[in-house]
């Protein structure tokens, strides 16, 4: 925006700035009272990322803290990205404050210098949140898929080389928003007739491109290991998709990007930049989103069962109307099995219980029987059973990243995942 406004009067420019930001089409007069404007939809966006968001994150931070007991520096950065989230709410609230998502002809340009000043520090934060939660999710891949440098060499150099690749581009991106103008107050009050500002078109246009090309790519970069996976077909096609939910990442990437043309090619700035801001937000929080998913189905395992025995506390049936009254059959207690009576033929067929030899101990969650084996040794005076985990090596050595989906390296290099839920 160029105005000649070095020869007008104090009254001329406060007239200016009393009126309309942009021209109005033919036939369309301005309405500053009540305009139009996506107020409603912004408030709806914004509350429902952050509170999916959030909920993903809170649910990590509990199973890498109780269940996993482990804390890696992917974990510190999505912390930092969903702080920056919940940041940046607070400048995308205030757009629609100061006239985001009303046409140009309807606000006033007093209230789009103010826009512009959020448009620029939501731009900075979002630069700083996008890089942090990528880098978060692609620590993951160097953690679950290249424990060591040697066993997929490939794929570590290309996972860093995407890391850096972004750290640049975003660190150019963060430089290149705060000094736009020279002095900084012109990037909002674009009629002042000193100092001069970058052409930020072009750069926007890459910035989008960029953007979206970046996500394509960590979507993809991690499906090469999971189809060499060890596993039944089922289990890898469930993995691969689990994975693949980025895809929706990359999609509100391309039609954030698409806005991001619009906004450069059409005068109607305010109202555009704030259909591409929304999926700004929905790109963030389906991010955030993708980066929690590796560690959610451990959580759900550990919750799913408490909250099955919660909500069917109500629903059980009371000493008097027990299973006899009803008709039901009872489910066999596990302190008091009922045991079939067994032939001779039978009992002759079943080996000695010896030391070190293997039984099963039975957990019944809701309506799903597990089973965990054991090493049980036998006192023989005694024939009472010390049940004790089967030894392992630590979590590092066998959990890479000890997460919900968990990735084993034998010593040939195979891999594969634990995608139970």
């Amino acid at each position: 925006m160029s105005m000649p406004v070095a020869q007008l009067s104090s009254q001329q420019l406060e007239a200016l700035l009393d009126g309309p930001a942009g021209p109005p089409p033919p036939g369309v007069r301005p309405n500053f009272d009540d305009p139009a404007n996506l107020n409603g939809l912004v408030n709806l966006t914004l509350t429902l990322c952050l509170v999916f968001a959030s909920l993903a994150v809170l649910m990590r931070t509990y199973t890498k803290l109780f269940l996993i007991r482990s804390w890696d520096y992917e974990d510190y950065t999505i912390i930092l990205g969903w702080l920056l989230q919940i940041g940046e709410a607070v400048p995308s609230r205030m757009t629609i404050k100061n006239g985001g998502g009303v046409h140009m002809w309807d606000l006033q340009l007093k209230m789009f210098s103010r826009l512009l000043y959020d448009i620029n520090v939501t731009s900075i934060v979002y630069s700083v949140t996008v890089f942090l939660i990528k880098l978060s999710i692609l620590l993951q891949y160097l953690r679950i898929f290249v424990p060591t440098r040697k066993g997929n060499m490939a794929m570590f150099l290309t996972t860093h080389a995407v890391i850096w690749s972004n750290f640049l581009f975003y660190l150019l991106d963060v430089v290149f928003f705060i000094g736009l103008c020279n002095p900084r107050r012109k990037i909002w009050q674009p009629w002042l007739p000193e100092g001069h500002c970058f052409s930020s078109d072009a750069w926007n246009m890459a910035s989008g491109t960029f953007n979206a090309v970046s996500d394509v790519t960590v979507l993809i970069l991690p499906m090469p290991c999971l189809w060499r996976l060890q596993m039944p077909l089922k289990k890898k096609l469930i993995t691969i998709g689990i994975f693949a939910t980025g895809f929706f990442a990359c999609v509100t990437s391309v039609l954030r990007t698409y806005y991001t043309w619009k906004v450069v090619r059409e005068p109607d700035i305010s109202y555009n930049i704030i259909v591409m801001g929304l999926w700004t937000l929905a790109e963030i929080a389906t991010g955030i989103i993708v980066s929690c998913l590796p560690v959610l189905p451990k959580f759900f395992r550990h919750a799913g069962p408490k909250v099955y025995r919660a909500f069917s506390v109500g629903s059980k049936s009371s000493p008097s109307t027990g299973s006899a009254s009803t008709g039901r059959q009872a489910r066999p207690s596990l302190t008091s099995p009922m045991i079939p009576t067994a032939t001779p033929r039978q009992m002759a067929s079943v080996p000695d219980m010896t030391n070190n030899s293997r039984i099963h101990k039975v957990h019944v969650k809701g309506d799903y029987t597990e089973l965990e084996e054991y090493n049980a040794t036998i006192s023989e005076p005694k024939t009472m059973h010390q049940l004790r985990p089967e030894p392992t090596s630590s979590n590092r050595d066998v959990e890479s990243g000890r997460y919900g989906i968990s990735v084993q390296n034998a010593s040939h290099g195979e891999t594969w995942l634990d995608t139970s839920f």
